[in-house]
């Protein structure tokens, strides 16, 4: 299958007939003039199989020259070449600034191999319509070091507080991996023990947080998987199910997971004012338990207000979801972002989280809420024979614990996660 354009005869260079063919050339869909991104990219999920839509005689819906290289896309879906994608102003949508990410890499290394989640990472955007203020991700370089960048293509005054009201996304990044990949020689690939080559969705941006990202999400993976290389995806978005045919096909190459920290809607609501409610994740979840994807769930961050009870509920709605792994994260009082957690809180009237939060601004209290969490939670899962718990604690625990406790935490930094990643890379 693949893309056939037919220069109408009695149009311009850039009127053109675009359908789809098989490879005996029987048309399949027939799109007419000027298709829109979501349009082709929409067709791709409905019949399963990719369409790169570099060198397949589309053009610029502005300037009328082919697409053959980088590519973007206006907010009414219409493809525009690069050239003229950077050459135009953000557009807003539901309160967003939203461009085109100019971002030059693919695929990066990561150090998120730490954690045993991934060697690689993928972004499909920059920025996040999430908006959670305890997101660390403004604080990074791919944030903190592109100031610059944002002003000019989304107006950001303020890349940690204006988190949440700014996204650029990578259109074009199916394409993109699809040609890296094919230049890959998988003898260099980086597959660390913890690692284990994975490739993660994405550590910078939720990949399923819209439409026009989950086509993005879900052209990347397919290529990916194509190559046997597999695939980490963490989202807050029910939007993952669309693509459950997709991870079917993976088989043992992918795990799907979601961010669950907390069932209490209002506190959700609060930290992370724009994300899906926690059911909501979980119906997702269930959906891919029902399916057979294998799945996994982020208890991260536990809020320090949450005691046993508020623990044990969450982790048995995680027991019902059968996951592999629950990867769990105490909460981490440093960065500017820590501020907006407080201010949320107060906001909402939950006057007891906010003295948590700024009771724990102190290292001796944090400590102690880091580890009394750590022990709460794998003492709670202890209670149900199907969850695992994977915790990462911060290396500032280890420097202040020592003895019994200083080599517990050690070895459960330098822990595996259980899940079973095959790697079979193309040669």
């Amino acid at each position: 299958m693949h893309l056939q354009t037919e220069r109408d005869p009695d149009g311009g260079w850039y009127d053109r007939f675009v359908r789809i063919v098989d490879d005996e050339g029987r048309i399949i869909e027939d799109f007419g003039k000027h298709p829109t991104l979501n349009e082709l990219r929409e067709a791709e999920r409905r019949y399963g199989e990719r369409i790169n839509l570099w060198q397949q005689g589309l053009v610029c819906y502005e300037c009328g020259n082919q697409i053959n290289d980088r590519f973007s896309a206006r907010l009414d879906g219409h493809i525009v070449c690069w050239e003229c994608a950077m050459g135009k102003a953000e557009e807003q949508q539901g309160g967003l600034q939203i461009n085109a990410d100019p971002t030059k890499s693919v695929l990066s290394e990561s150090k998120l191999h730490k954690k045993s989640l991934c060697d690689y990472v993928i972004n499909v955007a920059t920025g996040c319509r999430h908006g959670c203020k305890f997101c660390y991700v403004p604080s990074t370089p791919a944030i903190d070091n592109r100031e610059e960048m944002l002003a000019e293509q989304a107006d950001v005054n303020n890349p940690q507080e204006d988190w949440g009201t700014y996204l650029l996304y990578r259109d074009d990044l199916p394409e993109r991996v699809h040609d890296g990949l094919q230049q890959t020689d998988f003898s260099d690939w980086k597959k660390t023990r913890r690692g284990r080559g994975v490739v993660m969705l994405s550590s910078g941006t939720d990949c399923y947080q819209d439409r026009r990202a989950a086509q993005i999400t879900r052209g990347c993976v397919q290529e990916l998987i194509t190559h046997g290389v597999p695939v980490r995806i963490l989202t807050r978005s029910p939007n993952v199910v669309r693509d459950i045919d997709l991870f079917q096909r993976a088989g043992e190459k992918i795990a799907v997971g979601c961010s669950i920290p907390s069932f209490d809607t209002s506190l959700v609501k609060a930290m992370e004012p724009n994300a899906p409610p926690p059911q909501a994740r979980w119906e997702a979840l269930d959906k891919l338990f029902q399916a057979g994807v294998p799945r996994f769930v982020s208890f991260s961050p536990t809020y320090p207000t949450m005691d046993r009870d508020e623990i044990r509920e969450a982790l048995s709605w995680f027991a019902a979801i059968d996951p592999d792994v629950v990867f769990h994260e105490p909460m981490n009082p440093r960065g500017a972002n820590f501020k907006m957690c407080l201010d949320a809180a107060r906001e909402i009237g939950y006057e007891d989280m906010a003295e948590e939060l700024q009771n724990i601004q102190k290292r001796d209290q944090w400590v102690e809420y880091a580890i009394e969490h750590i022990d709460l939670v794998l003492d709670v899962a202890a209670q149900f024979d199907n969850i695992e718990i994977h915790t990462w604690p911060d290396r500032e625990l280890l420097k202040e614990t020592s003895g019994t406790r200083h080599h517990r935490l050690k070895k459960m930094r330098e822990k595996v996660s259980p899940e079973q990643f095959p790697f079979e890379a193309a040669k």
